[in-house]
């Protein structure tokens, strides 16, 4: 396989892995969670914040992904930008090892999906402590 298959390859599963972050702002959604939301509050709707933040964090993975895909696969099929020579003695080689930096790709995007939503909490509690009277 060779390297610029191999980039093209890699772009491929990490955008997958983009379209996976996506897709769980609405796919976690449940019915319950739909009628939680439909509810009425008269000052506010600590749901509603908490889904909020669950897919701002989603689609801040979701996009750093995609457009990182988007980068490699561009310097992939730009001629002269990545050697010719075969990487790979043979191509499952090269596919389980692009699934495998896929992986580790997505597990650091997860950790970071983790940390942006504990970051945004943290805000909003700083912040109603802030206007208690």
């Amino acid at each position: 396989m060779s390297p610029q298959s191999f980039a093209n390859l890699l772009s491929i599963v990490l955008a997958f892995v983009a379209s996976l972050f996506f897709c769980f702002g609405s796919a976690e959604m449940k019915s319950k969670d739909i009628g939680t939301l439909a509810g009425t509050y008269w000052d506010s709707n600590p749901h509603l914040r908490a889904f909020l933040v669950s897919l701002k964090a989603d689609y801040l993975c979701g996009a750093f992904a995609l457009c990182f895909a988007f980068l490699l696969q561009f310097f992939a099929n730009i001629p002269g930008t990545i050697p010719t020579e075969p990487m790979f003695i043979s191509v499952p080689s090269g596919a389980m090892l692009a699934a495998s930096v896929g992986a580790v790709f997505g597990g650091l995007l997860y950790a970071y999906r983790r940390w942006v939503v504990h970051t945004l909490n943290k805000q909003f509690a700083r912040g109603l402590r802030n206007e208690a009277p």
